[in-house]
């Protein structure tokens, strides 16, 4: 995909959904739904934060956090919710936090700033 077809504040929008604090956990299903959505942004913007993070000094701290980073996504994708509520909670606010870090890195910040 590319950048200009990204819409950044939908992505940001869901991720707010995702890190707001709780003080009754929802729904099964509103959780589920907002996981499909967080998925869907990390499938969107993990090739753009890949792109950028590649373009950092190898071998620096910088890059070697953030490839670490980029490195667990992947698996961390593949968990899915679980079968309770708490833990369908801590895994879209988990999402929540990676879909946060692949917008920081993606190279949109730009295009957010307009």
């Amino acid at each position: 995909m590319d950048v200009d077809q990204v819409d950044v504040d939908k992505i940001a929008e869901t991720i707010a959904r995702a890190l707001v604090k709780r003080t009754v956990l929802p729904p099964y299903e509103e959780l589920s739904h907002l996981h499909k959505m967080l998925l869907e942004h990390v499938k969107t913007l993990m090739p753009l934060a890949e792109k950028q993070i590649d373009r950092l000094n190898r071998g620096t701290v910088a890059w070697y956090e953030k490839r670490s980073r980029l490195n667990t996504i992947p698996h961390e994708m593949a968990q899915g919710l679980g079968s309770g509520l708490k833990s369908a909670d801590w895994h879209v606010r988990s999402m929540g936090y990676t879909c946060q870090f692949l917008l920081d890195n993606a190279g949109l910040a730009r295009e957010r700033d307009r």
